[in-house]
């Protein structure tokens, strides 16, 4: 297994390529780029090294290192003005394998119309087809035995998985129980079941893989990616809080010479010899951009920045997921698998023992999912989207026209496409009311894909330790809240309806007594939450409609200077994202070493 390095290794050192993050995109491109032995990579990733962490290896560890400065930033927003004045958690993985080390496990796609969307929006070659090719690169698909497979209802088709790749994927092998009931409760409504949701066309509803390796009941992460054996080529030094880009501009573009970075306090300087990489994810990325002096120049002027590449995108069209949790006690909660006894430190410490012969609670996770459009769940949706419509040709966006564009793209892609999402999840995971201790729960989850706020994610400090100002603009846009309104009524109305009602008990979140709009929109703003997919604060467009990175990621106005994160998602996608990532990443390592074609 590839070791970390010293310091001493890395400082006042030359390499070729600079990735900074060691998180699931990082580790695909010191993978990939480290693959020619004459070409030397580092990694600087600011977390520890984590590796053969039990905690992060465990299942079923849904939120477990959450909120522990050794894994996770801890990110937190700034009050949100149409929220109610609610501060929300960002949660995001610190350490190799970044967030690939502290997600929900959730393997999909989204429609291949979002995808398409990208070079729609002027990124040619970011298309369906080419993110199939590089999404199957990174997985090694595990296929359930037969039977289990039609008992459980789990399908697929080989043609959309890998077969060689550094993941090993596929479907938990324990499940909650109600999933096939659900599906069937979902068919009764009209809703069609899905053969393969990493196919391009996952409207409807569908069980879903996992990146649990069903082998080994292991996360399988991006610390995958590390090669089995050493390689001379590829550097890695954790602990290292990378403070800028070190940029020279020779009377034209840009250069990144190197890298400044942290280590025990003590400011240390490594060079670049052709490139330097950020991959820190769409929070730290743009920070770090920012610090480095490219950004627009007002923002870095409060901070005490020098600008050096005048860059207004930077930092904005951040976009991201949302969800609220609604759960229910179960009825007949013996013939139910759920996480909820694992809170009983006894009962723990024998799933515990049940886990190392491959059984119990520990390989239980959540598998079915619903994608659908707006229109599939409400009466009132195109009463709500025509409105919106209404906005948008009357000139209410008329003085941002990349950003009307983006709507006008992102309303077509939602009429072909999913934008809401309901996350079925086995055990309680709702607010504000609690559990009751020695009970059973089932959650189902409303989460909104495709929002239309935009938000900003900037500086304010040089002191790359002060985390970045934080403003989702959650809720800016009225259509976002009057959509989650709308899907509320309708997991309230799957939970009623028949064969899974007969299961559903007491609503424990938000309770029966939240019935009007109003009240259903003040539950939402206060207990909503992100589902840690941030996007598009690098975006992947033409500079003049306020894009960060070119279509070969790099950065506008510097030679040698690449974004490869979620950062560079244009336009947000109907999906959790850790797929996309490694997809985006494969692709990126092909178009840094030449290969790649459009």
């Amino acid at each position: 297994m590839t070791t970390t390095a010293t310091v001493d290794q890395v400082a006042d050192k030359t390499f070729d390529y600079i990735i900074v993050g060691g998180g699931t995109a990082g580790l695909v491109l010191a993978n990939r780029l480290s693959e020619d032995p004459g070409t030397s990579v580092l990694v600087l990733e600011a977390g520890a090294e984590h590796l053969n962490d039990p905690t992060i290896l465990l299942p079923a560890s849904y939120a477990r290192n959450f909120g522990n400065p050794e894994y996770d930033w801890a990110f937190t927003t700034v009050p949100q003005k149409h929220s109610d004045g609610t501060v929300f958690p960002w949660n995001r993985g610190k350490g190799l394998g970044g967030s690939s080390a502290l997600n929900f496990y959730v393997w999909n796609r989204p429609p291949a119309v979002d995808i398409d969307a990208w070079e729609t929006l002027g990124n040619h070659g970011w298309n369906w087809k080419n993110f199939v090719k590089y999404s199957n690169k990174s997985e090694t698909w595990v296929p359930p035995p037969d039977d289990e497979a039609a008992k459980e209802k789990l399908t697929w088709d080989a043609a959309y998985h890998g077969t060689d790749g550094p993941l090993g994927i596929g479907f938990h092998n324990g499940r909650p129980g109600w999933d096939v009931t659900l599906e069937e409760t979902l068919n009764t409504l009209g809703i069609q079941t899905v053969h393969e949701p990493l196919g391009g066309k996952p409207v409807g509803t569908f069980m879903i893989p996992s990146s649990v390796d069903p082998r080994t009941n292991q996360r399988s992460y991006s610390v995958a990616y590390l090669p089995k054996t050493p390689r001379a080529n590829l550097t890695i030094l954790t602990s290292a809080l990378v403070s800028r880009v070190l940029l020279a501009s020779p009377g034209g573009l840009a250069k990144a010479s190197g890298v400044e970075f942290l280590y025990a306090d003590k400011t240390e300087v490594v060079h670049a010899g052709r490139e330097v990489i950020l991959s820190a994810g769409a929070i730290k990325s743009p920070q770090i951009l920012e610090l480095s002096g490219i950004g627009h120049p007002s923002i870095l002027a409060k901070a005490g920045v020098d600008t050096k590449v005048a860059l207004p995108g930077v930092g904005k069209n951040v976009q991201e997921h949302l969800y609220s949790g609604i759960s229910w006690e179960l009825k007949e909660p013996e013939k139910f698998s759920t996480l909820d006894p694992l809170h009983d430190p006894a009962i723990a410490a024998e799933q515990l023992e049940l886990y190392k012969q491959g059984k119990g609670l520990f390989t239980v996770g959540l598998v079915n999912l619903t994608f659908l459009p707006f229109t599939a769940i409400s009466p009132r949706a195109e009463s709500i989207i025509h409105e919106f419509v209404e906005q948008l040709v009357s000139g209410k966006y008329d003085a941002d026209p990349a950003l009307k564009e983006q709507y006008e793209v992102q309303l077509e892609i939602e009429k072909k496409g999913a934008d809401l999402e309901m996350i079925s999840f086995p055990g309680f995971l709702s607010y504000p009311n609690a559990p009751e201790p020695g009970k059973k729960y089932i959650s189902l989850c409303p989460a909104t894909n495709h929002t239309y706020s935009r938000g900003t994610i900037h500086i304010t400090s040089a002191d790359p330790k002060v985390q970045p100002e934080i403003d989702p603009h959650y809720f800016e846009e009225e259509i976002d809240i009057l959509k989650f309104i709308e899907h509320v009524r309708f997991v309230r109305r799957v939970a009623a309806s028949t064969p899974i009602n007969k299961y559903i008990g007491k609503e424990i979140n938000p309770g029966e007594a939240i019935q009007s709009d109003a009240e259903i929109a003040a539950w939402i703003k206060k207990y909503t939450g992100t589902t840690y997919h941030t996007a598009g604060s690098c975006s992947m467009l033409p500079r003049a409609k306020g894009g960060v990175v070119d279509e070969a990621l790099r950065v506008y106005g510097t030679s040698n200077l690449r974004v490869v994160d979620l950062s560079i998602v244009p336009i947000h996608i109907s999906s959790h994202t850790q797929a996309t990532v490694y997809a985006i990443a494969e692709q990126a390592a092909d178009i840094i070493k030449g290969r790649f074609v459009a």
